[in-house]
């Protein structure tokens, strides 16, 4: 099994957690892990390795990539870093023997082997994804800040577009080499840069919505907050689901947002690690200096007090009526 990640030394404790629980969820299995990277130091690394040690059926590869090599006009933001353009390299740079790889973002969990979806028969796809699960409600949503975005989007879905998470991709490495190469990608994002707002999202969705397989979302790739929106428990999860995925700017290693219950699977495979301790140190003290409850319950008392004085004058009306 190959699996690639992307990540800057900002991230390398959670990618410890992500690392972690593919680990001991394959203890059979053979996995090697192609780490894209361009500034990880020596302990990082080392690090990266207690939790994920090499033996004869697990392997971490750290490839280096000279970030200052690639065009400096891709869109960047503190949410969006340079490295989640790195996926897009992966037909260019795995040696000839990786037929396939899974691209997996590290804020995901595995939670269960996950043999059944990488050996799957890709048949003529490219690609083996899973539906995003909040694209249609962002759309929307977004459709007067964006309308140039929700107007190409719009038209793909009539001519049968499912739009997906770039976050988990299974690759058809040995059917894009020397097509899908990161100048073909960097070539056609100049087609769309002007209306693109998840830049390798949009960008791969644009690319290959025709050529991706779609795999069950609620297994694989599960949106957590979503689930938890729609009731979605803990044990539910923890049972059912393969690939987690703690989407969105709130992850369960931050305070900004109110805690759900799923989260508590992250925090079980965190303890395997030796971020552990340093992490929940962070999250209590953040969560001291976090403004987030009682703003939230001014906010419900003040929407209370109004709906209060609108009964009064409904009341106040049905009396004169």
């Amino acid at each position: 099994m190959n699996i690639a990640i992307a990540l800057n030394r900002k991230v390398v404790p959670q990618t410890c957690v992500f690392l972690r629980s593919l680990y001991v969820n394959h203890p059979d299995r053979e996995v090697s892990v192609f780490v894209m990277q361009s500034d990880l130091t020596t302990e990082d690394q080392s690090a990266m390795e207690s939790v994920f040690p090499a033996s004869e059926s697990k392997r971490l590869v750290f490839y280096h990539v000279d970030a200052d090599s690639l065009p400096e006009d891709l869109p960047t933001n503190i949410y969006w870093s340079i490295e989640m353009y790195y996926r897009l390299m992966l037909p260019d740079v795995l040696p000839e023997d990786v037929d396939r790889i899974l691209y997996l973002d590290i804020d995901m969990i595995v939670n269960k082997d996950i043999s059944d979806f990488y050996d799957m028969d890709l048949g003529n796809h490219l690609l083996a994804v899973s539906r995003d699960q909040e694209f249609l409600n962002l759309l929307e949503e977004e459709r007067e800040v964006y309308p140039v975005r929700y107007q190409h989007f719009t038209e793909l879905m009539e001519r049968g577009m499912t739009y997906f998470c770039s976050g988990m991709i299974l690759f058809n490495i040995d059917a894009m080499r020397g097509r899908y190469t990161f100048r073909y990608y960097m070539d056609r994002f100049k087609e769309i840069a002007d209306w693109v707002v998840l830049p390798d999202q949009d960008l791969l969705n644009y690319v290959h919505w025709q050529d991706a397989v779609f795999v069950d979302e609620t297994k694989y790739g599960l949106f957590s907050q979503t689930a938890h929106g729609f009731g979605v428990t803990y044990e539910e999860v923890k049972v059912a689901t393969s690939i987690i995925h703690f989407t969105g700017r709130a992850k369960p290693w931050t305070v900004n947002l109110i805690r759900y219950d799923i989260e508590k699977i992250w925090w079980e495979y965190a303890k395997g690690t030796p971020y552990y301790y340093a992490m929940l140190e962070q999250v209590y003290f953040q969560s001291m200096e976090s403004h987030l409850v009682e703003d939230t319950v001014n906010r419900l008392s003040a929407e209370n007090g109004e709906l209060k004085d609108l009964v009064k004058k409904m009341q106040g009306l049905m009396e004169k009526l």
